[in-house]
């Protein structure tokens, strides 16, 4: 069979190469469609190396622990509370295109007290209060961008009044958003909120009007000016989220993915029996016994091409490049599995390059149909990621897949964490 293989990370030669300490007879080819080279050869996928490959012993030890011997962070809770039968689904949004604008600064006052006995007692115009700014701040308590209008005002200054009275400021527009938001102004980002509480000012207020009393000189005693009030700025923003998930879902239509999601959280994406169900990406929450928990996104089905726009396009694949972990789900009772696997991993490859390489996981699913049994000893034959067999309809194996899902993410972290200390 064929798969790709990047230049410059084997050494080929001329009959044999080297591969994941393995030698074997190779024929090379240019695929010149796809601007790729591949490698032909009586080896699989399994040959090619992956950086979960190592895990692969780890993930088959905890999948076939016994759940009451799991540590409790392997351990995932299930929901007493039964799930709302209310219509309304809430989509995930990890992207927004906003404009912002500062609030007007309130315009000073032209005014001139009259006193008892003193009907020229001078100017007594007052200043304009200033333009509310329009702030963002990261906070925890923010999982998506769905709460953000497109259009953000703020609020004008109050004008100036008589009697010296100055015109009060409006309250800034503080709108929360999650961690890890960033800001690109004309394609460059301008501003990242990776910690909570950081904050960062959109766009300006104006600032308030000087009243007739700010123009007063020993030559002019009554003038009849005052300033108008500062327009605020207007800022227009690409709004999107450095990370939309601890784990992706991805696979192709009706893989099982929306299906899967419902089995392991609350999230009720829309499930049935016709290709590219999901629209929008989904994201559920998946509880262990440790207190800690996982965000766990459902991707809308790729296809082949997907990197070149094709069915629901580019702007899905950038919804995977938003986490951290992926789950391959595959429907093993496909008659080719092995092909929708590649495929898959091609079309990440060519998104982005590395993309493929993330911390990951193949889910056989749909294992409670009768042809799924043969496909699935031989599609695990051909792969070297760790590889297990569920049944997101039935519910069967879903705790061996929850507790993979942990490790896969905990090793992510510590790996993470390692390489900011060096």
């Amino acid at each position: 069979m064929a798969f790709p293989l990047r230049m410059g990370k084997y050494a080929f030669l001329i009959k044999n190469v080297n591969c994941h300490k393995r030698r074997t007879s190779v024929v090379i080819r240019w695929h010149f469609s796809r601007q790729c080279m591949f490698v032909t050869s009586q080896t699989t996928a399994k040959d090619c190396v992956h950086p979960s490959v190592d895990l692969a012993p780890q993930i088959t030890i905890i999948s076939h622990t016994p759940a009451d011997q799991l540590e409790s962070r392997f351990v995932a809770l299930k929901s007493k509370k039964a799930k709302s039968s209310a219509n309304k689904v809430q989509h995930f949004v990890d992207y927004r295109k906003i404009l912002v604008q500062g609030g007007d600064g309130g315009d000073g006052c032209i005014s001139f007290l009259r006193r008892y006995r003193n009907p020229r007692a001078g100017p007594d115009g007052g200043d304009g209060g200033h333009g509310a700014h329009i702030i963002f701040k990261a906070t925890s308590d923010r999982k998506s961008l769905e709460h953000i209008d497109s259009f953000i005002p703020g609020d004008s200054g109050v004008k100036g009044g008589n009697k010296n009275c100055t015109g009060a400021n409006a309250p800034n527009t503080i709108i929360e958003v999650p961690l890890g938001t960033t800001f690109r102004l004309k394609g460059e980002i301008v501003a990242s909120l990776e910690e909570a509480d950081a904050m960062f000012v959109g766009a300006r207020g104006g600032a308030g009007g000087k009243g007739n009393v700010f123009f007063t000189t020993d030559i002019d005693q009554a003038p009849k000016i005052a300033e108008y009030g500062g327009k605020g700025e207007q800022v227009s923003y690409e709004v999107e989220l450095r990370t939309m998930a601890d784990v992706g879902l991805i696979g192709f239509p009706n893989a099982g993915k929306s299906t899967l999601l419902r089995a392991i959280s609350r999230a009720r994406p829309k499930v049935a029996a016709y290709p590219f169900t999901t629209r929008n990406p989904h994201v559920g929450m998946v509880h262990y016994a440790d207190y800690q928990q996982l965000a766990v996104a459902d991707i809308p089905g790729l296809i082949e091409g997907a990197h070149k726009n094709r069915g629901l396009g580019i702007a899905f694949l950038r919804h995977i490049e938003r986490c951290s972990c992926l789950l391959y789900v595959i429907d093993i009772a496909h008659p080719r599995p092995l092909e929708q696997l590649e495929t898959l991993r091609y079309e990440l490859e060519q998104y982005e390059k590395g993309l493929s390489n993330r911390p990951s996981i193949i889910v056989a699913n749909k294992m409670d149909l009768p042809e799924a049994q043969n496909n699935f000893e031989n599609f695990k034959s051909g792969v070297n990621l760790p590889t297990l067999g569920v049944s997101a309809k039935l519910g069967l194996s879903l705790t061996p897949l929850l507790a993979s899902m942990r490790f896969l993410v905990d090793h992510n972290l510590e790996q993470k964490s390692e390489v900011l200390l060096y």
